[in-house]
């Protein structure tokens, strides 16, 4: 046995993946410990409570295709969940429709985008110029119509750089998360038509927790960590990071405790590792979020349980209404809106979030989700960090050049969507950390990023 075998794994980062990992690792008999930035567990999928209100960040909900996956949720949850049908929509051209789109949404749109959308899918494919390009990528799936109509507005919105400056895999990656269930096809513009022309009866099925906020789930990891003799360190960071040559032997905390590691897990995002480990992440940047948790008396005019707008009036980007996941995440009679506005940290909605009320009550009125902002009964922010890696163009060539610089660092490990820099969900967060624990544990071979997060 080595000396670091004694030593506890130290993951940085109690979301999903950190606490997936960390309860498979001690259910092994390893020591663990987690260290989390901020005062609750669940990263993404912490929720937040007011006055009997429950609020995720956006619609989080478990579905996937892999089975050892289904397992280990189904394991952790036991009989303490729910299954939910999906109704999800999109909001363009000052309408509502079914997402993915439904038969009816060929007769609702505006005839000139309807006939031009047409003649996108008879006439000539356009070719891809350029194939890390998103526009180039989009129009020649979509046409230049539902590119100008609704893609390209709605991601400069939602990822505030311009298109032409915009990585293909957002496109990719992106539909994927949005469309869900692989049994629907929406990556083409054929696709698109042939759904909403000859419509598959599909009816996708979440799990959620029985009880109010998706943090339950993180909650039982917890739990499971804590009764096996893990520690999970809330409120903390990592300061300081100590090496022997190039081999991670320990590490101080921001509280002034050292422990020495057998290895390093960083689900974090790379900025603070990278500057203790000199290697420049700087060109890599994130997308940050504001969370405006809205109370509402009654409920609201639309029963999706989450939408995206991609109105050029509207300002929001997406909302999700917790109670139609789970009645129990609002009190009878009453209903919670979470709505999303990305922004960039340190900008003015992030050191100003109190300037977007009066545009988001006037949003959710003019979308007609709402009849009045008289409705409005409460609003809490939430400041989000580090929601969603930005893919520009040049992402591929800086996120090499980081991965080789903390690849050559010998204990560390990069984890879940903001230690790989990757557009993941949920269930692929937990399929990369049981495949962690494996390796951790016996020694099995990892795959690369791609077997976790397809695109």
């Amino acid at each position: 046995m080595s000396e670091t075998e004694n030593r506890p794994v130290v993951i940085v980062g109690a979301g999903i993946a950190g606490l997936t990992l960390g309860s498979l690792l001690v259910k092994g008999g390893k020591s663990v410990i987690l260290v989390e930035r901020e005062k609750q567990l669940g990263g993404l999928a912490r929720s937040f409570r007011y006055d009997g209100f429950t609020f995720d960040i956006g619609p989080h909900r478990f579905h996937t295709d892999d089975q050892d996956v289904l397992a280990f949720i189904k394991e952790v949850f036991k009989e303490e969940h729910i299954v939910i049908s999906r109704k999800s929509g999109v909001y363009m051209f000052g309408k509502y429709f079914d997402w993915p789109l439904a038969f009816s949404s060929l007769f609702r749109m505006p005839p000139i985008i309807t006939i031009r959308a047409f003649f996108d899918l008879l006439g000539r494919r356009r070719e891809i110029t350029n194939p890390e390009s998103f526009t180039d990528y989009t129009i020649s799936k979509y046409g230049k119509t539902l590119y100008q109509a609704f893609f390209k507005y709605y991601t400069e919105k939602f990822i505030r750089i311009p298109c032409e400056e915009v990585h293909v895999d957002w496109a990719t990656a992106g539909i994927n998360r949005a469309v869900i269930d692989k049994r629907v096809k929406a990556d083409s513009l054929g696709d698109l038509v042939k759904g909403v022309l000859l419509p598959q009866k599909v009816d996708t099925k979440f799990i959620y927790p029985k009880s109010p906020g998706v943090d339950h789930f993180c909650e039982k990891l917890a739990n499971i960590i804590r009764s096996n003799g893990g520690r999970i360190l809330t409120d903390t960071t990592v300061s300081k990071i100590d090496l022997n040559g190039e081999r991670v032997t320990e590490i101080k905390l921001s509280d002034g405790e050292t422990i020495p590691v057998e290895k390093l897990v960083w689900s974090g995002e790379l900025h603070s590792l990278g500057k203790m480990l000199n290697v420049d992440s700087k060109k890599l940047r994130y997308l940050s979020m504001m969370c405006y948790n809205i109370a509402i008396n009654g409920q609201p005019l639309k029963d999706y349980q989450w939408n995206y707008y991609g109105d050029r009036k509207i300002s929001i980007n997406r909302i999700s209404v917790p109670n139609l996941f789970n009645s129990a995440n609002a009190p009878e009679g009453h209903s919670g809106i979470n709505v999303e506005i990305t922004c960039m940290e340190g900008d003015n909605v992030w050191q100003n979030p109190d300037s977007m009320i009066n545009i988001v009550k006037k949003d959710l009125v003019d979308t007609k989700l709402l009849r009045k902002s008289g409705d409005i009964e409460e609003i809490w922010i939430e400041r989000i960090r580090n929601t969603y890696p930005i893919y520009d163009i040049g992402y591929h060539k800086n996120l090499a050049e980081v991965e080789a610089g903390f690849d050559r660092y010998d204990g560390l490990m990069r984890l879940g969507r903001c230690g790989t820099f990757w557009y993941n969900n949920m269930d692929h967060s937990i399929k990369m950390a049981m495949d962690f624990a494996s390796h951790i544990l016996t020694g099995s071979k990892l795959g690369d990023k791609s077997t976790y997060f397809p695109v």
